[in-house]
């Protein structure tokens, strides 16, 4: 894993490597508060986050890997000295000498306040060193050394989208299926072999929703994953298997639907049948600022749920 960041040549205590470029101690590498290492605090909400009581719908706090972010550096005194000292400012990616922070005389009697500095952490780029130090050249092209008076809130950069909706999906969840159906005998609630017995989800919510947002040092950034059941497969034992184009239609005289299974033959000694559903969604994502981005790259992939069902013949007495 490579490392980059604004950083005389004293900071090598990195793990990795360190490209230097601005002045920073290697024991005064403070995270921006909220993040630690090159991870950041997120917020994920909506109907789609799984709540304590194991219900839908609630807030969160993740941590997640961000590539870049501002960790703290010298304080104004401590960097005015460094710049007046003849202190060695690096060279950027083209060789090229860097010039100290513009503006950084007005700081040099404050020993309270921070330079932050950027930090750059190939971890999530994998094998692709390329793309890293592209992305990384661009990153502290557009990102200078922030200056945060004692007391101030430190600088966090804005997140990729990506990243946010990669919080967002990862987070999202749906009910498992559970079925009613209809015929139900009054009593044991079973349903007739050789029959179309309707079924349908009980959870009737069609769109779940997650949020993961950030308040960044350009305002507050976020990404939305939602979730449309496209419908469900139901199978059984002792039935065919069907796929319905929807959730199903809780049964009602008069009502038309497409989600029904027949039976061939009753449950064995006289218990019931487990009637599967698995429910499929398609995921698509937004961010703000950006708009609609289309489709997720993976699409959710819920586990199965099992209903019981018990099947029973008709008996009819002979004369």
């Amino acid at each position: 894993m490579l490392i980059r960041r604004l950083a005389i040549l004293t900071a090598l205590g990195v793990a990795g490597v360190v490209t230097a470029a601005q002045p920073a101690f290697a024991d005064r590498t403070t995270p921006t508060p909220g993040a630690g290492g090159n991870t950041i605090s997120i917020t994920v909400t909506g109907t789609g986050v799984r709540s304590g009581s194991g219900g839908q719908g609630g807030t969160q706090t993740v941590s997640t890997p961000v590539p870049c972010m501002y960790i703290q550096s010298l304080t104004g005194k401590e960097y005015y000295e460094w710049v007046k000292g003849g202190g060695t400012m690096g060279r950027g990616p083209n060789g090229d000498t860097i010039d100290p922070y513009p503006g950084y005389e007005k700081y040099k009697d404050d020993d309270k306040g921070h330079w932050y500095g950027g930090m750059c952490s190939s971890a999530s780029f994998g094998d692709d060193l390329d793309g890293f130090f592209k992305y990384s050249d661009a990153w502290f092209a557009e990102h200078r050394g922030v200056y945060v008076p004692a007391g101030g809130t430190p600088p966090i950069p804005p997140v990729p989208p990506e990243i946010l909706r990669n919080v967002a999906f990862d987070a999202l969840t749906v009910p498992a299926p559970r079925l009613d159906w209809n015929p139900k005998h009054n009593g044991d609630a079973a349903t007739l072999v050789n029959l179309d017995t309707w079924v349908w989800l009980q959870d009737r919510t069609t769109n779940y929703y997650v949020e993961a947002s950030v308040n960044s040092m350009v305002g507050r950034i976020s990404a939305r994953v939602d979730a449309d059941l496209t419908g469900m497969t139901v199978s059984a034992p002792n039935a065919d298997t069907v796929t319905c184009p929807d959730a199903g239609v809780p049964y009602a005289p008069g009502a038309t639907g497409q989600c029904a299974i027949t039976f061939h033959k009753a449950s064995a000694g006289g218990g019931t049948s487990p009637v599967t559903a698995k429910t499929n969604w398609h995921t698509t994502w937004s961010s703000n600022p950006g708009g609609p981005q289309g489709d997720t790259p993976e699409q959710l992939d819920p586990a199965p749920g099992t209903t019981n069902i018990r099947v029973v013949e008709v008996q009819v007495p002979n004369r």
